[in-house]
């Protein structure tokens, strides 16, 4: 006679839908218990329904193998309730003992494990902030506390830490806020802390970047400035603006090969895959840009033409760096098509004399014909001009002839007239030199006098010496006096240049 199991795999579906419900240690324990008894029942009554298929003539009857199968139920009830018993105060000491390890760590270095969106898994540089109040019991039977990690170089938005929650004036729970209130991590997948190396940053030096959003970005170093603790980074991003940026120390974290390689088969994976869509992306990039190219017109002059007096190495290594032929210059193929051609100037120009010379060239490419027509033409203006000047200034009229012969008498007046508007047409600059040269002039008089009344006085009086001594002394102070007086002269000018300047400021 066959044995029912079903009222059994009733019983064990009822427990299995219990134990995911139900959260306490000590229900689970005994819910476990009775699964493995459930489960040990059900296997002895298969069984025996196949021994008795296969001897009909069993010894023992339905009943006595019922009763026997209730007798070993409730031994194993007894034995279950002794083992709940022995075994709760076991797992509490254990988790006595084991927060108390735990709380040793709050506030310490790690690295912790994070779950992207798409599935990688990568370590992060983080803080334990707490312990989370529920421990799991693994297959094995041995507890499993998680900690609570809060990431100090977050690289996405999930990762950076809510300002809120650390003041605790979040109005949201963990799911609901945008940013993280912590993760929860096991204890045994917690890693050592990666402590920043600044020596490592070199050029091209991988490195994590802290932008002003508090996230971090991947970049390559550029140059680096120990001095003053600086290090010029290009970021990994796609907004050409600011791609380069300088960052001061502390908000770099250089990064090895190691670090940004997960240590799972399944980052392996998507490393794979996102290295297969970056060569699609830039197959793709590729024929667009030759696409582009086609529907583009060719200027007359080919790009590189100067080659043909070289070896070409100039277009071979743009090839090398995935330049196509035809296209515009640039990672996109926007920039310029047609080439910048190179056109000598002549030497010793401003720019500004350079676009006469370009106006006045009219299309022309020669440059320096152009500038030497320009010289010959203004030589002979200058000749025209120095032959009309001669000829004004040899004209004598009347009105001259009678100023100069017959109302001729005050000369030195005349003179000093003539001195007058010779200076009021000097600039103020020429004026200064000459104040400067003139005071130059009255110092080294004043020595030289003062050397011959110095040799006056050692030479007899009535002597030859003597008397060209004095014929000296006062030619030298008839040349102080002239001076003097040309010093004043160009004082009163200044002074009243000076004035005029002040007058004419309302």
């Amino acid at each position: 006679m066959n044995l029912n199991t079903d009222e059994y795999e009733q019983q064990l579906q009822s427990v299995e839908q219990s134990l995911k419900t139900v959260e306490d240690l000590e229900e689970r324990t005994a819910l476990n218990s009775l699964k493995a008894n459930l489960e040990e029942l059900i296997e002895l009554t298969e069984q025996t329904n196949a021994a008795q298929l296969r001897n009909t003539e069993d010894e023992f009857s339905f009943k006595d193998e019922l009763e026997r199968f209730q007798r070993e139920i409730a031994l194993l009830d007894n034995v279950s309730v002794d083992a709940t018993d022995t075994t709760k105060a076991d797992i509490g000491q254990n988790l006595i003992e084991l927060k108390s390890k735990l709380e040793e760590m709050v506030g310490e270095k790690c690295s912790a494990p994070h779950q992207h969106s798409w599935g990688a898994i990568s370590y992060h540089n983080a803080i334990v902030c707490g312990i989370e109040e529920i421990a799991n019991i693994d297959s094995e039977g041995e507890l499993k506390a998680r900690l609570r990690v809060l990431f100090t170089n977050p690289t996405h938005k999930e990762m950076m830490p809510c300002l809120f929650y650390l003041e605790g004036e979040c109005r949201f729970d963990e799911k609901q806020c945008h940013y993280s209130h912590g993760e929860l991590v096991d204890a045994e997948k917690l890693g050592p802390y990666t402590e920043p190396n600044f020596e490592r940053l070199a050029r091209n030096c991988v490195v994590l970047a802290k932008l002003p959003d508090r996230l971090w970005y991947r970049g390559h170093v550029i140059c680096t400035n120990f001095v003053e603790q600086i290090c010029r980074v290009r970021l990994d991003r796609n907004d050409e603006n600011s791609r380069e940026r300088d960052f001061p120390f502390e908000d770099l974290l250089p990064i090895s090969h190691e670090d940004d390689v997960s240590s799972s088969s399944t980052d392996e994976y998507c490393e794979d895959d996102d290295r297969d869509y970056l060569e699609d992306m830039n197959d793709q990039k590729r024929e667009n840009i030759i696409e582009r190219s086609l529907f583009e017109l060719n200027s007359t002059e080919p790009l590189g033409e100067w080659e043909k007096h070289t070896r070409g190495i100039g277009s071979k290594i743009m090839a090398k760096m995935g330049y196509v032929h035809g296209t515009g210059l640039g990672s996109d193929g926007s920039g310029i098509v047609v080439p910048v051609s190179a056109q000598i100037l002549p030497q010793g120009c401003s720019l500004d004399r350079c676009m006469e010379i370009r106006e006045a060239a009219n299309g022309e490419k020669d440059f320096y014909s152009v500038e030497k027509k320009l010289r010959i033409q203004q030589k002979k203006q200058e000749g025209i001009n120095a032959k009309a000047y001669e000829r004004e200034t040899r004209r004598t009229d009347v009105f001259s002839f009678i100023n100069e012969n017959i109302l001729g008498g005050n000369t030195e007046m005349r003179k000093k007239i003539q001195k007058n508007t010779s200076l009021s047409n000097e600039t103020m600059k020429s004026l200064n030199v000459a104040s400067v040269r003139i005071a130059d002039d009255i110092r080294r008089k004043e020595r030289e006098i003062l050397k011959l009344q110095k040799s006056i006085e050692r030479n007899p009086t009535g002597s030859d010496i003597s008397k060209r001594l004095h014929q000296q002394l006062q030619s030298k102070t008839q040349e102080l006096n002239n001076l003097r007086k040309e010093e004043n002269i160009l004082t009163k000018e200044q002074t009243s240049r000076k004035i005029k300047d002040k007058l004419y400021v309302f």
